[in-house]
């Protein structure tokens, strides 16, 4: 059986401060009304039942999701202690789903993507859980890359696969430089590590085994399902003796038999407020506005106004985001540095760490 694994942690820290620890982007409603953790469990929804979902999310937001997601049941929702990136969280969904049913695919998928093209989507996702069962294959979805983005990973893609339209992978590259990506675009080699992954929950802990070790070992002591008594207390446990490691690094960039679906349906990370206005924006839009917002001499600005009005007067290539705890402006050509707002946030204890 096909089950889908929702990774609903973070707080996504560079699209401060319309994101915030209380109030997450998965959570908030950038496209077409709904929240972007209902949309990723609705897209996928035809291939995999909401009733045997698993999702992962930060124990302080766990009711927030629950309530956004009324068709997965309570107990599958997780809620972590702490966060320890996505290795952990994803080994912890393996370890459960084949506890349940020994032959599960997990279709792994972060809460806070956008998708254009649902029915694309999901048959990329078709396609590789056929690879994932033919070939016992880690596959993962890569996008057809639009621009020169420093922001993603890249991987190179080798030789079609023994199953058609599945490609090998032969090398990952994490976040390169400018001019890297532009020679990756150029050539016509390189998708976008989406960070969405298919495979057999039971490869994935024979990996598990093989390159994370610690994790391996931390899984030893989850003997209880999700909903039992002491399933709570050994989550705790689990999380402090696992390590913070990333599905890319700890297994993907070293395993063997990585495969990928070359894909095309209209994808963003929304990772910063420069990509709004690739969400927002209408074609030849001069600026992009949310909110109460007024513009006099203003060029290709993006202002979200949730507190009042904002005006902007005579300037260009901006961002403001005005909300009740804050406000932000930046230059759109900086829009990376809003993370290191946050970190002297939390420096100074005006937020949590």
């Amino acid at each position: 059986m096909t089950h889908a694994v929702i990774l609903a942690g973070g707080w996504g820290e560079r699209l401060w401060p319309m994101s915030t620890r209380s109030r997450p982007k998965q959570l908030l409603k950038l496209v077409a009304g709904e929240s972007l953790v209902r949309a990723t469990l609705g897209r996928i929804a035809p291939v995999a039942r909401p009733g045997d979902a698993l999702v992962l999310t930060g124990a302080a937001i766990r009711g927030a999701i629950a309530d956004e997601l009324p068709d997965v049941p309570p107990e599958r929702i997780i809620g972590e202690p702490v966060g320890r990136n996505t290795a952990p969280a994803v080994a912890l969904a393996a370890h459960v789903l084949v506890a349940e049913d020994p032959d599960a695919v997990m279709v792994v998928l972060p809460a806070d993507h956008v998708v254009a093209d649902a029915a694309a989507f999901r048959a990329a996702v078709e396609l590789a859980v056929g690879a994932a069962l033919d070939a016992d294959g880690l596959v993962t979805l890569g996008i057809r890359p639009t621009r020169p983005e420093t922001e993603y990973g890249y991987m190179r893609v080798g030789p079609e696969s023994a199953v058609p339209g599945v490609h090998t992978v032969e090398e990952f590259t994490e976040k390169p430089d400018a001019a890297a990506a532009e020679a990756f675009l150029a050539g016509g080699r390189h998708l976008w590590n989406s960070g969405m992954f298919i495979w057999r929950a039971d490869r994935f802990l024979r990996e598990t085994a093989a390159r994370l070790p610690a994790v391996h070992r931390a899984l030893a002591g989850l003997s209880s399902r999700p909903g039992d008594a002491r399933f709570g207390e050994q989550i705790r446990a689990y999380y402090s003796a696992v390590p913070s490691v990333s599905v890319d690094y700890g297994v993907m960039e070293q395993a063997d038999g990585v495969l990928v679906v070359p894909a095309g349906f209209g994808w963003d990370d929304v990772g910063s407020w420069c990509a709004l206005e690739r969400v927002w924006g209408d074609p030849g839009e001069e600026n992009v506005v949310r909110g109460d917002v007024v513009l006099v001499d203003a060029e290709r600005c993006i202002v979200h106004a949730e507190n009042g009005v904002a005006a902007v007067v005579g300037l260009s290539d901006i961002i403001v985001a005005h909300t009740p705890e804050a406000t932000l402006v930046c230059q759109k050509g900086r829009a990376r540095d809003v993370r290191r707002v946050v970190e002297e946030l939390k420096r100074r204890g005006i937020i949590e760490s």
